[in-house]
C-alpha cells in the first residue's frame, strides 16, 4: 500500500528540519531519533501488535486446509445375554481422522479479512514510529532553542555588568547619579532571574530529550550559520490537506477498520449458508483379549450442514455487525476531517515559523 508511506504536513515539516540539521549535526539528530524508535514504549507495543496481526493470515489460511487428528484409546467392554455367560474384555486401538472443508463462506471471508488485519498492524506501527520521530525531533530542537536562550541571557548579563561598571565610574567622576546606579542594579537582578529561568528551562528540555530517547545526552552543538531554510513542495495547503484526508495514518487505520467491519457483516450473513466438507476416518482395533478378531473401520463421508434454527442468534449477530459497520464509517469520516484540519494547522505553523526565521536573519 503506497499510501502508507505518505506523511502528514507536520511530519514533512519536521522531516525537512531533519534535513536542515544534517548539514551540521546529522549523527547527533539521527542517533537520538534511532534511540527513540528503539526505546519508545508505544512503538514497542505497536511492534508487538504488528507481529500479532501478521499471524492472522496463516491462522485464517489454516482453517481452509485439511484438519488431521489422531488418537489412541483403551476400552473395557461387558456383554450380558440371557442364557449365556457374561463376557467382559479389554480392547485397544487407534484412529486417524481428516476433515477438508469444501464450502464454508465464513472461513473464506475470514481468510480475506486477514489481509486487512495484517495491513492494520502495519499502519499502526508506522503511525507509532512517526509519532515517536516527531516527538524526538521536537525535543531535540527545543533543547537547541533552550541553549540559545541561555546563551542570550548570559550575554545580556555580561552587558549589564559592563554597563554597571561604567555607571559606577561615571558616578565617581560626578557624571552619574545614585538613581542611575540603582536602575542598573535592578536591571542586573532581572537579568540574573532570566538566566536562572533559562538554566532551569534548559535542564528541563535536556531531560525531555533523555526521556524520549532513553539515553543520557550531552550539550548539543548549534546549527551552522547560513544554512538554507527547508521548504515543502508543493507550497499549496490544499494539496497537503487532501493527502492527509485520504492517506493520513489515522485515516488509513480507520479505512481498514471499516473494511474489517464489512467482512464481519459478511461472515454474519454466511451463517445462513450451508457448510460442505469431506470427512474420513481410519480406525484399526486390536483383538478383544481373545474374544474376537482385530477389526478395522474405514469411513468417508460428504457432509452438508444446513442451519435451520438458531434461536435468533444469526439475526442478532448480523444486526450487531451492521451497527459496528456504521460506527466504523462514522469513525473514518471523523478521522478524515481531523487529519485535514491538522494538516492545514501544521502548514500554517510552518509558514509562520519560516517567516519568523527569515525576519531574524534579516
Amino acid at each position: 500500500m503506497q499510501s502508507m508511506n505518505k506523511l502528514r504536513v507536520s511530519a514533512w515539516a519536521l522531516a525537512a528540519c531533519c534535513l536542515f540539521a544534517t548539514t551540521a549535526r546529522a549523527d547527533d539528530l539521527m542517533t537520538i531519533v534511532q534511540h527513540t524508535l528503539d526505546y519508545d514504549k508505544d512503538v514497542g507495543q505497536a511492534r508487538g501488535d504488528f507481529e500479532a496481526a501478521k499471524q492472522a493470515i496463516p491462522i485464517a489460511r489454516a482453517a481452509l486446509l485439511p484438519q488431521i487428528g489422531g488418537g489412541w484409546g483403551c476400552s473395557y467392554n461387558e456383554i450380558k445375554m440371557d442364557g449365556f455367560p457374561r463376557q467382559h474384555y479389554w480392547q485397544n486401538g487407534w484412529t486417524v481422522q481428516a476433515t477438508q472443508p469444501l464450502f464454508d463462506w465464513s472461513k473464506w471471508t475470514a481468510y480475506q479479512q486477514a489481509d486487512y488485519v495484517a495491513a492494520q498492524g502495519t499502519v499502526k506501527l508506522a503511525a507509532a514510529q512517526q509519532t515517536a520521530m516527531l516527538r524526538a525531533v521536537r525535543a531535540y530542537f527545543d533543547e537547541l532553542a533552550a541553549e540559545d536562550e541561555l546563551a542570550r541571557t548570559q550575554d545580556y548579563l555580561a552587558a549589564i555588568d559592563t554597563q554597571r561598571d561604567q555607571i559606577r565610574k561615571k558616578r565617581a567622576a560626578g557624571e552619574a547619579t545614585l538613581i542611575d546606579e540603582r536602575d542598573v542594579d535592578v536591571a542586573r537582578e532581572q537579568a540574573q532571574i532570566q538566566q536562572v529561568d533559562a538554566q532551569q528551562d534548559l535542564a528541563m528540555k535536556r531531560r525531555m530529550v533523555q526521556q524520549v530517547s532513553g539515553q543520557p545526552t550531552a550539550s548539543l552543538n548549534s546549527l551552522s550559520g547560513g544554512t538554507a531554510l527547508p521548504g515543502v513542495t508543493p507550497e499549496n495547503p490544499d494539496v497537503w490537506a487532501d493527502q492527509a484526508r485520504s492517506s493520513g495514518y489515522d485515516v488509513q487505520a480507520k479505512q481498514l477498520e471499516r473494511e474489517i467491519a464489512r467482512m464481519d457483516s459478511t461472515k454474519a450473513r454466511a451463517a445462513h449458508y450451508p457448510v460442505v466438507s469431506v470427512n474420513g476416518s481410519y480406525t484399526p482395533a486390536g483383538a478383544a483379549s481373545g474374544y474376537s478378531r482385530p477389526t478395522t473401520t474405514t469411513t468417508a463421508m460428504l457432509q452438508v450442514m444446513i442451519p435451520i434454527y438458531s434461536g435468533g442468534e444469526i439475526q442478532a449477530r448480523l444486526k450487531q455487525t451492521l451497527a459496528l459497520e456504521d460506527k466504523a464509517e462514522q469513525a473514518l469520516e471523523s478521522a478524515a476531517v481531523q487529519s485535514e484540519g491538522a494538516a492545514r494547522d501544521s502548514y500554517a505553523t510552518f509558514l509562520k515559523a519560516r517567516v519568523r526565521a527569515s525576519s531574524l536573519d534579516s
